[in-house]
């Protein structure tokens, strides 16, 4: 019975790299292009291609919209297959005979009549049509079908059946560039950036893993008869962070005062009512004497009228009159603040490594010989054949990455990071102290986490009455002076409205009356005869007074006067002032409180992530295989970009919508609701993924090459931060600081005809057996170049030998038989004896106490 023996692994090919030659196309003859490729007879015949031979003033642009407007394509390819059936057919089976496979059928049929030259013509009248209108791509393929083969049949004489496939249409440049104005007049229609370089020969070394063998020593241990050797090995990483504050005040205030204050009065009867007015009129006699016995006595008489806020009615009589006043305060304030914060976090991680060679037992030494290991690649060169190559300069190939890796970076540390730093005052509205009021600073309290005392702005109003007072009529003037009208503490006088009435009598000269109000005064006068007078005044006080407010009446011929004012009170700038500093130096102790509190979380977060990165040995290690893989598809993109937009194509489009279902059990009444992506299918659907499918065939993207040109080909603005850009792998760092890149996108075979019509026309048409005319016939040259393909040659092998940083231990050692010392490559290197001794297996035993 045979063994099979086991199938061996697929070997794993790496592409090493790729080259290109370039060489330009040799120029069609006339007589070769007339061969194989097909033009339009006549251009000047019919009414819709007489349109385009019309230059581009004004008045004719009227002619070719009215043309187009007037076009009635072929809505199905029926209708030309009608007009001949058996041409059609024939047409049919000539196109079979395209293919280049075995499975292209015998061709033995006789070919029928050529069309007739106005029939002709229609067909090529309807191409131009359908390209114009794109009203169908079978219709437009129907009537390439039948130029092609009317021109085989034409010239079957010097035209073999494997000729079929080279033949081509050729559509007229005037016609080409209407239609690029006309439909991409909005988007640009010129593909900058974009060239055609021509034809290149395509080669790529392939390299293959064959095999490991062993290579140079790498180390060599030696093990002494009797000798044990060991090395342990240890990694300990250890964090750890402790804080701790503590703030203690106390205030101690010690107040003792007495007052005491006695008055007589001989007869008093008051009936007041009392509505929040403070008021005093007096005269005052002060009588001094001194005593032997008691010192120096001093007599204070005065008359006086008081309201105070309280709705009691009082009736007094007193004749003696005592006020003794004591005030003790006793204010013992310990303010005692203790604050501990402990942030401790140990983070351990220890690898201990134990290596040892005993040799105890043995008589003899031991060797131990390492080798390194090196690898063996086959490697190829394989042309590929010719291609027909697109030069793409694409600006800043690496801005959309380098923003993705930003938002990456902000999204992971969004994640990762759950500390927020405190706001700052600014961020409150609050830069100095003139800029707090009660609503940032209790917010921004609140985001501290301390209490401050709200300071909102009073007003409080003081009402005066001044009764009526007899006074003697005098020519001379007379004053007098009222009590002061004391302003409550915290506030300033702001305002003064009152109203006033005097009674006087004058035979001579004339009479007034003022009232000042600490320097304000209102002058009533100067009147004559005899009368009563009323009037108001108004005094807006700048500066505020604060304190009191001195009242004083001046009057000539005066029998009497009264009046009453009102004094609007509010609360003194000097205190919201001083709330404003405190405030914010308590925002400030705060604020800088809890930066302190993050700051050191910070730093145990990020002693934390060091550490783990220390653990997971982590390193600045850049992977070459797919940053190449990253290079070639930001290239890509950025390739299909600037071929597409001028042509008002689009990318990264959704065809997806979320609806909502509502779901409930048979068991269970509890509706379930669920949201899901649903598919929009409609004809933007077919156009992108038409669009899709031509970019990623036509174009050999595997195998592209590019080039990625200096930063200082960027914005100088940003040349700092590319030059600061670093990374492991050289060609990924020019990839992130470079400012243009050149990128060479092979066309797959049988696609350039389809991607010249792209070109040209920005339209995609894969199955295309047209071609654009130029004026130098550039294209046709090209294709009739590109049809002489070779098969895939492999052009040479051979084999490397590659280090590695592998080791591994030889079979058997060596040793020195004599000691005659190192050998040389001059010298006998019989010296070198093979040794195929190894140390006894034993078993563990504990280490003897003390060593």
């Amino acid at each position: 019975m045979e063994i099979e023996e086991p199938a061996k692994a697929p070997k794993i090919t790496t592409n090493l790299f790729s080259f290109k030659t370039f060489r330009s196309p040799d120029k069609i003859a006339y007589n070769e292009r007339n061969q194989f490729f097909i033009s339009h007879p006549d251009l000047t015949q019919g009414t819709f291609n007489e349109a385009f031979l019309l230059d581009t003033a004004e008045k004719n642009k009227t002619k070719q919209e009215g043309v187009i407007k007037g076009l009635k394509p072929v809505r199905h390819y029926k209708e030309i297959r009608a007009m001949n059936t058996d041409f059609y057919d024939y047409s049919c089976l000539l196109m079979e005979q395209r293919r280049n496979d075995s499975s292209r059928p015998p061709f033995d049929v006789k070919p029928p009549e050529p069309l007739s030259r106005d029939h002709y013509l229609s067909i090529w009248n309807e191409l131009f049509i359908q390209i114009v209108t794109q009203q169908s791509s079978a219709v437009r393929q129907t009537c390439l079908q039948l130029i092609i083969t009317q021109f085989y049949i034409e010239n079957r004489k010097r035209l073999t059946i494997g000729d079929i496939s080279k033949l081509t249409v050729v559509i007229p440049d005037i016609l080409i560039d209407w239609l690029r104005r006309r439909r991409y007049a909005k988007c640009g229609g010129e593909l900058f950036g974009v060239h055609n370089l021509g034809i290149q020969e395509y080669r790529r070394v392939e390299q293959t893993l064959c095999c490991y063998v062993p290579g140079e020593i790498s180390h060599i241990e030696n093990i002494m008869a009797r000798e044990y050797k060991e090395k342990s090995t240890r990694n300990l990483l250890r964090t750890e962070s402790t804080t701790e504050i503590t703030n203690e005040t106390e205030i101690e205030n010690l107040n003792d005062t007495t007052t005491a204050e006695r008055n007589e009065l001989s007869s008093e009867t008051a009936k007041e009512l009392q509505k929040d007015k403070s008021f005093d009129i007096s005269g005052s006699v002060t009588v001094s004497k001194d005593s032997k016995i008691f010192g120096s006595i001093s007599a204070n008489v005065s008359t006086g009228y008081n309201n105070s806020s309280s709705s009691a009615l009082s009736n007094t009589e007193a004749k003696n009159y005592a006020k003794e006043v004591t005030e003790r305060a006793l204010e013992r304030v310990v303010q005692r603040t203790s604050e501990k914060r402990t942030f401790k976090m140990i983070k351990e991680f220890e690898e201990n490594n134990k290596h040892g060679f005993d040799n105890r037992g043995g008589k003899q030494h031991v060797t131990g010989v390492y080798r390194w290991v090196d690898k063996i690649y086959d490697n190829q060169l394989v042309n590929y054949g010719k291609r027909l190559v697109l030069e793409i300069e694409v600006p800043h190939p690496a801005q959309l990455y380098k923003k993705a890796m930003e938002w990456e970076n902000k999204k992971k540390a969004d994640e990762q990071t759950v500390l927020t730093p405190p706001k700052t005052l600014s961020e409150f509205g609050i830069d100095r102290a003139d800029d707090i009021d009660s609503d940032n600073a209790q917010n921004a309290a609140t985001a501290y986490g301390v209490t401050i005392q709200n300071y909102e702005s009073q007003t409080q109003y003081l009402n005066v009455d001044i009764p009526v007072t007899e006074v003697e009529n005098k020519s001379s003037s007379q004053s007098q002076t009222l009590n002061s009208i004391l302003i409550p503490d915290g506030f300033v006088a702001e305002r003064i409205d009152g109203v006033g009435s005097f009674n006087y009598k004058t035979t001579t000269g004339t009479a007034y009356i003022e009232f000042k109000f600490s320097g304000y005064v209102t002058h009533q006068g100067d009147y004559k005869d005899k009368g009563q007078k009323n009037f108001d005044y108004h005094f807006l006080l700048n500066p505020n007074l604060a304190g009191s407010i001195s009242v004083v009446v001046a009057y000539r011929r005066t029998n009497s006067y009264s009046g009453s004012l009102k004094v609007k009170c509010v609360s003194d700038p000097r205190l919201i002032t001083e709330w404003q500093q405190d405030t914010l130096a308590t925002l400030q102790a705060a604020y800088q409180k809890k930066l302190d509190e993050y700051n050191e979380e910070l730093k145990l977060q990020q002693a934390a992530t060091q550490a783990e990165a220390d653990q997971e040995k982590s390193e600045d290690y850049s992977n070459s295989a797919i940053n190449r893989l990253i290079e070639e598809r930001e290239l890509k993109r950025a390739s299909i970009e600037m071929m597409s937009k001028p042509y008002c194509y689009d990318m990264g489009i959704g065809f997806t919508n979320c609806q909502t279902y509502t779901c409930k059990s048979t068991c269970d009444e509890e509706e379930l609701k669920a949201t899901i992506p649903v598919i929009i299918q409609n004809q933007a659907l077919e156009n992108y993924a038409g669009f899709i499918k031509f970019f990623e065939t036509a174009f050999q993207w595997e195998i592209l090459s590019y080039i990625f040109y200096p930063y200082y080909y960027n914005e100088k603005c940003r040349w700092y931060e590319l030059l600061q850009t670093k990374n492991a792998d050289p060609i990924f760092e020019a990839f992130l600081q470079s400012g243009m890149a050149k990128v060479l996108v092979p066309i797959r075979p049988q696609f350039e005809k389809s991607v010249l019509w792209y070109l040209e026309t920005g339209e995609i048409s894969p199955e295309c057996d047209v071609v654009p005319e130029t004026a130098d016939n550039r294209y046709e040259s090209l294709l009739k170049d590109l049809g002489n393909q070779d098969e895939v040659t492999v052009e040479g092998k051979w084999k490397t030998r590659i280090p590695s940083t592998l080791t591994i231990i030889q079979a058997k050692s060596t040793y020195f038989e004599d000691e005659k010392g190192l050998p040389c490559c001059d010298g006998d290197t019989t010296s070198f004896g093979s040794d195929d001794r190894v140390l006894e297996a034993k078993e563990d035993k504990p280490e003897p106490e003390g060593e």
